[in-house]
């Protein structure tokens, strides 16, 4: 059985805008943010490599202050969300030098599949 939904033409507007790529690409990249503001923070970590120190990024795990490497996060983001491999790539680094602003667009695009 068929049922016919009736709408006004402003009520499409907006449903098409929530089912539009940009909005669904949006949705996605606020969602990975929430998630990592919420369990990690990125650190800075010195790393001795032939007798001198280097700086290199690290991530806190917030639950329990345990350091983890970017690659770690990487793998465990593309477990955790399914999304690609650049994609989740982008949204770490944008993450990391607070490239995503209000509107969550990334500062380069990336499709998510």
């Amino acid at each position: 059985m068929k049922t016919k939904l009736i709408i006004t033409e402003s009520q499409f507007k907006n449903v098409k805008t929530i089912l539009s790529e940009n909005t669904m690409h949006a949705r996605m990249v606020k969602e990975m943010k929430d998630f990592l503001d919420a369990n990690y923070t990125p650190t800075e970590n010195y790393v001795r490599e032939g007798g001198e120190y280097f700086g290199k990024t690290m991530f806190k795990v917030n639950a329990d202050e345990e350091l983890i490497s970017p690659k770690q996060l990487y793998e465990y983001m593309l477990y955790k969300f399914g999304l690609s491999e650049a994609f989740t790539q982008q949204v770490i680094k944008d993450w990391v030098s607070g490239n995503i602003g209000e509107d969550y667009m990334l500062s380069k695009h990336v499709a998510m599949r």
